[in-house]
């Protein structure tokens, strides 16, 4: 899980702190921070995990918008 973008020392311990909490739920999702505007970005294997990482970001203070870039990526059976 990678970060980038922030820059104001507030952004960079929010973006700190996201990392922190959704670190388990995917290995290729990546966040930028830019006046507590969340940018998530990345793939997941379903709807479901897009949906729990916006919802556990949302979660916490300080964060004033989401914008979730996140993509499904399928796996084929």
């Amino acid at each position: 899980m990678a970060s980038y973008g922030a820059s104001d020392p507030k952004d960079v311990e929010l973006e700190s702190l996201i990392i922190r909490r959704i670190r388990e739920m995917g290995d290729d999702i990546h966040v930028s921070v830019k006046g507590g505007h969340v940018t998530l970005t990345g793939a997941v294997d379903d709807f479901e995990t897009k949906r729990d990482l916006d919802e556990a970001v949302r979660e916490i203070g300080g964060v004033q918008k989401v914008t979730n870039n996140i993509r499904v990526a399928r796996i084929a059976d």
